[in-house]
Protein backbone atom coordinates (compact mmCIF):
# COMPACT_ATOMS: atom_id res chain seq x y z
CA UNK A 1 0.00 0.00 0.00
CA UNK A 2 1.30 3.32 -1.12
CA UNK A 3 1.34 6.16 1.74
CA UNK A 4 -1.16 8.17 -0.35
CA UNK A 5 -3.72 5.46 -0.43
CA UNK A 6 -3.39 5.00 3.61
CA UNK A 7 -3.79 8.48 4.19
CA UNK A 8 -6.89 8.39 1.79
CA UNK A 9 -8.75 6.04 4.12
CA UNK A 10 -7.47 7.09 7.36
CA UNK A 11 -6.92 10.87 7.37
CA UNK A 12 -10.76 11.35 8.71
CA UNK A 13 -9.82 9.72 11.92
CA UNK A 14 -6.96 12.21 12.72
CA UNK A 15 -6.75 15.72 13.34
CA UNK A 16 -5.14 17.72 10.83
CA UNK A 17 -2.16 18.78 13.62
CA UNK A 18 -1.92 15.44 15.12
CA UNK A 19 -1.59 13.72 11.30
CA UNK A 20 1.10 16.04 10.35
CA UNK A 21 3.31 15.48 13.60
CA UNK A 22 2.80 11.76 12.86
CA UNK A 23 3.63 11.74 9.16
CA UNK A 24 7.05 14.20 10.40
CA UNK A 25 7.67 11.18 12.80
CA UNK A 26 7.27 8.28 10.37
CA UNK A 27 9.51 10.38 7.95
CA UNK A 28 12.20 12.14 9.93
CA UNK A 29 14.40 12.74 7.24
CA UNK A 30 11.90 14.75 4.30
CA UNK A 31 11.28 17.78 4.58
CA UNK A 32 7.70 17.25 3.63
CA UNK A 33 5.54 13.66 4.26
CA UNK A 34 3.96 15.02 0.64
CA UNK A 35 7.77 14.45 -1.03
CA UNK A 36 6.65 10.54 -0.15
CA UNK A 37 3.25 10.18 -1.14
CA UNK A 38 3.92 7.60 -3.68
CA UNK A 39 5.99 5.47 -0.83
CA UNK A 40 5.10 2.24 -0.34
CA UNK A 41 4.73 1.19 3.17
CA UNK A 42 6.75 -1.42 4.28
CA UNK A 43 5.25 -4.42 7.20
CA UNK A 44 7.03 -2.31 9.55
CA UNK A 45 5.68 1.33 8.68
CA UNK A 46 2.03 -0.07 7.80
CA UNK A 47 1.80 -2.27 11.79
CA UNK A 48 2.97 0.76 13.24
CA UNK A 49 0.42 3.18 11.70
CA UNK A 50 -2.58 0.68 12.06
CA UNK A 51 -0.97 0.56 16.16
CA UNK A 52 -1.10 4.26 16.18
CA UNK A 53 -4.69 4.86 14.59
CA UNK A 54 -5.95 1.81 17.08
CA UNK A 55 -5.07 3.97 20.02
CA UNK A 56 -5.71 6.89 18.55
CA UNK A 57 -9.48 6.11 17.74
CA UNK A 58 -10.05 5.22 21.56
CA UNK A 59 -8.96 8.57 22.67
CA UNK A 60 -5.27 8.15 23.46
CA UNK A 61 -3.24 11.60 22.99
CA UNK A 62 -0.98 11.01 20.16
CA UNK A 63 1.64 12.89 22.48
CA UNK A 64 1.14 9.36 24.59
CA UNK A 65 1.05 7.15 21.71
CA UNK A 66 4.47 8.80 20.37
CA UNK A 67 6.19 8.90 23.50
CA UNK A 68 6.88 12.79 22.16
CA UNK A 69 5.51 16.31 22.03
CA UNK A 70 6.55 19.59 20.09
CA UNK A 71 6.36 22.91 22.18
CA UNK A 72 8.20 26.23 21.69
CA UNK A 73 10.05 24.54 18.32
CA UNK A 74 11.56 21.46 20.35
CA UNK A 75 10.88 18.24 21.18
CA UNK A 76 9.81 16.42 24.48
CA UNK A 77 9.60 13.11 25.90
CA UNK A 78 6.42 12.69 27.25
CA UNK A 79 4.66 9.69 29.41
CA UNK A 80 1.09 9.17 31.07
CA UNK A 81 3.59 10.17 33.85
CA UNK A 82 3.13 13.96 32.95
CA UNK A 83 0.57 17.16 31.35
CA UNK A 84 1.04 17.23 27.58
CA UNK A 85 2.50 20.67 26.44
CA UNK A 86 -0.54 22.78 25.53
CA UNK A 87 0.16 25.09 22.29
CA UNK A 88 -1.54 28.03 24.49
CA UNK A 89 1.35 27.59 27.18
CA UNK A 90 3.59 29.33 24.70
CA UNK A 91 1.82 32.66 24.45
CA UNK A 92 3.19 32.15 28.41
CA UNK A 93 6.49 31.43 27.87
CA UNK A 94 7.10 33.74 24.91
CA UNK A 95 5.87 36.90 27.97
CA UNK A 96 8.65 34.97 30.21
CA UNK A 97 11.32 35.27 27.56
CA UNK A 98 10.56 39.26 27.16
CA UNK A 99 10.22 39.87 30.94
CA UNK A 100 13.64 38.29 31.60
CA UNK A 101 15.31 39.81 29.33
CA UNK A 102 13.73 43.41 29.35
CA UNK A 103 14.62 43.31 33.36
CA UNK A 104 17.79 41.08 33.64
CA UNK A 105 16.10 38.64 35.89
CA UNK A 106 18.26 36.21 37.29
CA UNK A 107 16.22 33.40 39.08
CA UNK A 108 13.32 32.26 37.97
CA UNK A 109 11.07 29.13 39.14
CA UNK A 110 8.72 26.91 37.02
CA UNK A 111 6.50 26.17 39.43
CA UNK A 112 4.57 22.95 38.61
CA UNK A 113 7.05 21.93 35.74
CA UNK A 114 5.68 18.54 34.73
CA UNK A 115 8.15 17.24 31.65
CA UNK A 116 10.01 20.90 32.08
CA UNK A 117 8.77 22.46 28.70
CA UNK A 118 8.15 25.67 30.39
CA UNK A 119 11.78 25.60 32.00
CA UNK A 120 13.89 24.22 29.15
CA UNK A 121 11.93 26.32 26.66
CA UNK A 122 12.91 29.81 28.46
CA UNK A 123 16.44 28.39 29.02
CA UNK A 124 17.26 27.66 25.54
CA UNK A 125 15.83 31.34 24.44
CA UNK A 126 17.01 34.08 26.70
CA UNK A 127 20.76 33.32 26.33
CA UNK A 128 22.49 34.34 29.26
CA UNK A 129 24.29 31.79 31.09
CA UNK A 130 23.22 34.43 34.19
CA UNK A 131 19.82 33.15 34.47
CA UNK A 132 19.56 30.25 36.52
CA UNK A 133 15.89 28.66 36.11
CA UNK A 134 14.88 26.18 38.87
CA UNK A 135 11.76 23.31 38.17
CA UNK A 136 9.29 21.74 40.67
CA UNK A 137 6.98 19.55 41.18
CA UNK A 138 5.07 17.11 43.05
CA UNK A 139 5.26 14.52 41.67
CA UNK A 140 8.64 12.09 41.45
CA UNK A 141 7.23 10.40 37.98
CA UNK A 142 6.77 13.78 35.82
CA UNK A 143 10.50 15.12 37.44
CA UNK A 144 11.98 12.03 36.07
CA UNK A 145 10.54 12.89 32.62
CA UNK A 146 11.86 16.51 33.27
CA UNK A 147 15.22 14.86 33.73
CA UNK A 148 15.53 13.07 30.50
CA UNK A 149 13.98 16.25 28.80
CA UNK A 150 17.24 18.13 30.55
CA UNK A 151 19.41 15.32 29.21
CA UNK A 152 17.45 15.52 25.84
CA UNK A 153 18.40 19.18 25.62
CA UNK A 154 22.10 18.98 27.10
CA UNK A 155 20.98 21.49 30.06
CA UNK A 156 20.92 21.94 33.94
CA UNK A 157 18.50 22.76 35.93
CA UNK A 158 17.92 22.21 39.15
CA UNK A 159 15.22 20.01 40.03
CA UNK A 160 13.01 19.95 42.99
CA UNK A 161 10.43 17.75 44.68
CA UNK A 162 8.26 20.64 46.56
CA UNK A 163 4.34 21.12 47.23
CA UNK A 164 4.16 24.60 45.38
CA UNK A 165 6.18 26.50 46.96
CA UNK A 166 7.41 24.79 49.97
CA UNK A 167 10.82 24.90 50.75
CA UNK A 168 12.00 28.23 48.63
CA UNK A 169 13.52 30.77 50.22
CA UNK A 170 11.22 33.80 50.27
CA UNK A 171 12.04 36.75 48.74
CA UNK A 172 14.64 35.13 46.42
CA UNK A 173 12.27 34.78 42.98
CA UNK A 174 12.46 37.83 40.18
CA UNK A 175 9.65 35.74 38.54
CA UNK A 176 7.25 32.60 38.96
CA UNK A 177 6.01 31.17 36.25
CA UNK A 178 3.16 28.41 36.42
CA UNK A 179 1.06 26.87 34.37
CA UNK A 180 -1.31 25.00 37.26
CA UNK A 181 -4.34 22.37 37.69
CA UNK A 182 -7.08 24.39 37.05
CA UNK A 183 -9.72 21.62 35.57
CA UNK A 184 -12.94 21.05 36.97
CA UNK A 185 -13.52 17.50 37.76
CA UNK A 186 -16.93 17.67 35.67
CA UNK A 187 -14.66 18.93 32.48
CA UNK A 188 -12.06 16.02 32.74
CA UNK A 189 -13.79 13.30 29.94
CA UNK A 190 -12.01 11.85 26.74
CA UNK A 191 -8.64 11.93 25.61
CA UNK A 192 -8.21 14.05 29.42
CA UNK A 193 -8.67 11.17 31.43
CA UNK A 194 -5.23 9.32 30.20
CA UNK A 195 -3.60 12.48 31.58
CA UNK A 196 -2.41 12.52 35.09
CA UNK A 197 -5.40 14.02 37.39
CA UNK A 198 -2.71 15.64 39.89
CA UNK A 199 -2.00 17.97 36.79
CA UNK A 200 -5.14 18.99 35.62
CA UNK A 201 -7.52 18.67 38.34
CA UNK A 202 -8.45 21.08 41.34
CA UNK A 203 -11.44 21.92 43.20
CA UNK A 204 -12.94 25.20 43.63
CA UNK A 205 -14.51 25.78 40.35
CA UNK A 206 -10.85 24.78 39.17
CA UNK A 207 -9.22 27.84 41.52
CA UNK A 208 -8.00 25.95 43.91
CA UNK A 209 -4.16 26.06 43.41
CA UNK A 210 -4.44 29.51 41.82
CA UNK A 211 -5.49 31.23 44.68
CA UNK A 212 -3.30 29.27 47.03
CA UNK A 213 -0.29 30.62 44.88
CA UNK A 214 -1.59 33.92 44.86
CA UNK A 215 -1.68 33.76 48.43
CA UNK A 216 1.88 32.56 48.68
CA UNK A 217 3.98 33.47 45.83
CA UNK A 218 4.49 37.12 46.65
CA UNK A 219 6.08 36.00 49.91
CA UNK A 220 8.91 34.32 47.49
CA UNK A 221 9.14 36.94 44.94
CA UNK A 222 11.54 39.90 45.32
CA UNK A 223 10.15 43.41 45.72
CA UNK A 224 8.55 43.89 42.21
CA UNK A 225 9.10 40.45 41.33
CA UNK A 226 6.68 38.76 38.57
CA UNK A 227 4.08 35.87 38.83
CA UNK A 228 2.72 34.82 35.68
CA UNK A 229 0.26 32.29 35.44
CA UNK A 230 -2.17 29.93 32.86
CA UNK A 231 -5.41 30.18 33.79
CA UNK A 232 -9.12 29.04 32.73
CA UNK A 233 -10.68 31.56 30.18
CA UNK A 234 -13.69 31.30 33.04
CA UNK A 235 -11.40 32.47 35.76
CA UNK A 236 -10.59 35.89 34.87
CA UNK A 237 -13.69 37.93 36.38
CA UNK A 238 -13.47 36.22 39.67
CA UNK A 239 -9.54 36.22 40.01
CA UNK A 240 -9.50 40.06 38.77
CA UNK A 241 -11.81 40.33 42.05
CA UNK A 242 -9.79 38.50 43.86
CA UNK A 243 -6.07 39.82 43.17
CA UNK A 244 -7.72 43.41 43.66
CA UNK A 245 -8.64 42.43 47.42
CA UNK A 246 -5.37 40.92 48.04
CA UNK A 247 -3.79 44.13 47.97
CA UNK A 248 -0.31 42.45 47.06
CA UNK A 249 0.22 42.75 43.58
CA UNK A 250 0.06 45.08 40.66
CA UNK A 251 -1.70 44.06 37.18
CA UNK A 252 0.65 44.18 34.36
CA UNK A 253 -0.90 42.16 31.53
CA UNK A 254 -3.77 39.78 30.91
CA UNK A 255 -2.60 37.60 27.84
CA UNK A 256 -4.88 36.29 25.68
CA UNK A 257 -4.91 33.01 23.13
CA UNK A 258 -5.11 32.09 19.30
CA UNK A 259 -8.91 32.44 20.35
CA UNK A 260 -8.51 35.94 21.70
CA UNK A 261 -10.02 34.09 24.77
CA UNK A 262 -8.30 35.30 28.43
CA UNK A 263 -5.59 32.38 29.45
CA UNK A 264 -3.16 34.17 31.10
CA UNK A 265 -2.38 36.45 33.84
CA UNK A 266 0.92 38.77 34.78
CA UNK A 267 1.09 40.36 38.11
CA UNK A 268 4.08 42.25 39.75
CA UNK A 269 4.43 42.49 43.56
CA UNK A 270 3.22 45.39 44.92
CA UNK A 271 4.50 45.32 48.58
CA UNK A 272 4.84 42.31 50.92
CA UNK A 273 1.72 41.01 52.62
Amino acid sequence: MKLKDWLKVNRKFFLERDLRYLMRNLYPQVPSFYFELDSCLDGDKLAYLDRVKSLYIKGMPLAYILGKEEFFGLEFIISQDCFIPRKETELIVEKAIKLIKEHSFKYILDLGCGCANIAISIKKNVESEDVIIFASDISYKALCIAKKNLSLHSLDIPLIRADLLAGFKKASLDMIVANPPYVEERYIYGSLLYEPRIALQASERGLFFIKKILLEAHYYLKEKGYLILEIASYHKDYLEKFVVNLKTYQFVEWIKDYSNLFRGLILRVRKYG
